[in-house]
C-alpha cells in the first residue's frame, strides 16, 4: 500500500531506438517506488501523435542519440494535438539541438545520460514544467479570445451607432439588452449583428 506522501504512478510511453538504453529506462522506472506503468514501447517516433492519442500516456519518455528533424516534427505535432510532458534523454549536448527540441515541445532535455536514481525527480520536474507552460498557454488563448470578442463588440457598437444614430453608451446598452433577452454572450450577439450587416 502506498503512503500518502508518495506521488501517483504515471502511465508512460517509451520511445527508444536502442534496446540497451530502453532496458535501462525500464529498469530505472521499475526502481521508482511509485510503480509507474509503461503503456507502450516504440523503437522510433513515427506516428507518435497517433500512439499518444491511442494510449493516452501521462508522459512520454524518449531516448535518442540526437533528436532528428523527423523526431522533432513528430514531437511538435504531438504537442499541438495532445499536449503532455515529454522527457528526452540524449547523447547530444549541443545548444542548438536542445533549443530545437524545446521549441518542438520537449519539456525536459537531459543530455548527461540516464541515471536511474534521477528518473523520478526528472519525471516530477517534467510534469511541473508542463503544467506551468500549459497554464500559460491556456491563459494566452483566453486572452486572445477576449481580445477578439472585444473587437467584435466594438465593431458592432460602431455599426449600431451608424445605423441607428446612437451614441456609444446607447449602442452598448442596445447590445447588452439583446444579449440578455436572447441569453447569449455579448460577443455572440455582436457576431450575428455584424453578419446581418
Amino acid at each position: 500500500m502506498k503512503s500518502k506522501n508518495m506521488e501517483p504512478s504515471l502511465k508512460i510511453l517509451l520511445v527508444s531506438q536502442s534496446r540497451k538504453r530502453l532496458n535501462a529506462l525500464l529498469d530505472a522506472l521499475a526502481a521508482c517506488p511509485e510503480g509507474h506503468h509503461v503503456v507502450g514501447r516504440l523503437d522510433q517516433a513515427i506516428d507518435l501523435p497517433r500512439w499518444v492519442d491511442e494510449l493516452a500516456p501521462d508522459i512520454v519518455v524518449m531516448d535518442t542519440d540526437s533528436p532528428s528533424r523527423d523526431t522533432l516534427e513528430q514531437v511538435c505535432v504531438t504537442t499541438q494535438q495532445s499536449p503532455r510532458p515529454i522527457v528526452m534523454f540524449t547523447q547530444d549536448d549541443r545548444r542548438e539541438a536542445m533549443q530545437s527540441a524545446v521549441q518542438a515541445g520537449v519539456t525536459c532535455y537531459i543530455a548527461d545520460g540516464l541515471k536511474a536514481e534521477r528518473v523520478q525527480s526528472i519525471l516530477q520536474l517534467a510534469q511541473a514544467q508542463f503544467e506551468q507552460t500549459n497554464a500559460l498557454r491556456l491563459e494566452l488563448q483566453r486572452t486572445r479570445q477576449e481580445l477578439q470578442e472585444h473587437k467584435l463588440v466594438e465593431r458592432a457598437k460602431l455599426q449600431l451607432m451608424k445605423q441607428l444614430g446612437l451614441n456609444e453608451d446607447a449602442a452598448y446598452r442596445q447590445l447588452r439588452k439583446e444579449a440578455m433577452s436572447r441569453r447569449l454572450r455579448l460577443a455572440e450577439v455582436a457576431r450575428v449583428l455584424l453578419k446581418r450587416g
